[in-house]
Parts: structure tokens; C-alpha cells; sequence
């Protein structure tokens, strides 16, 4: 994926304005994935979500907008699931550390700890 995905400039065209911005939301979101606060990834998400409703309510967006959005959704997700596999790291070591041996245990939602 090119560094151009966070970077390329907004377009001039005011019917494409509503998916440039959910596409500046976007990246605003993956900037705040890449900080870790918790706050700032919750607004963050909240201005992608409003831009969402935005953009698809403005009708059809350009086919390279929509690969572009794409593009950065799979990233946001790449970046989640690793913020997911720290947290477990981290929540494995403090299990460890108290003495309580957490389990690994399979559901619905993938893979989780389980603490006995």
C-alpha cells in the first residue's frame, strides 16, 4: 500500500467534496489508531461515521474514490487487529504476573483469553 493513500490531495469537483471529506476522516481515524488514545480514536471514528453518512447520501462516488476508501479501511483494520494482539499480549503478561494463567479459548468472535 503507497504512502500516497494518505496523502493525495482533495479534489476540486464539489460533488466529489462529500467523499473527500469522509476520505480526510479516514485517514484522521488511521492517524489516531497510530497514537493509541483511546478518546481520540472514539472521535475520530465517530467523524468517519458522520462523513459515512455524508458521502452515501451524496449518491455515487467516483470508482477511485471508492478504491481508495478501500484501500484505507483495510488499513484501519490491519491497525486494529494489531492494537487487538497488543492488548492480549499485554493482558497474557498481567494474568502471568498475578498468578492467574489465562486460557485460550475459541467463540463466536475468534480467538480470547479466559481467566480461571
Amino acid at each position: 500500500m503507497s504512502a500516497t493513500l494518505l496523502e493525495s490531495p482533495a479534489y476540486s469537483d464539489a460533488a466529489a467534496a462529500p467523499f473527500n471529506t469522509l476520505l480526510d476522516a479516514m485517514r484522521a481515524e488511521l492517524a489516531a489508531l497510530d497514537t493509541g488514545d483511546a478518546e481520540a480514536i472514539e472521535l475520530a471514528t465517530r467523524a468517519k461515521l458522520s462523513a459515512l453518512i455524508v458521502a452515501r447520501d451524496a449518491g455515487p462516488a467516483p470508482r477511485a474514490r471508492l478504491a481508495e476508501a478501500r484501500d484505507l479501511n483495510a488499513l484501519a483494520s490491519a491497525r486494529v487487529n494489531m492494537l487487538m494482539a497488543s492488548v492480549g499480549r499485554r493482558l497474557e503478561t498481567l494474568a502471568a504476573a498475578s498468578g492467574r494463567a489465562p486460557t485460550l479459548v475459541y467463540g463466536r468472535g475468534g480467538q480470547g483469553l479466559q481467566h480461571g
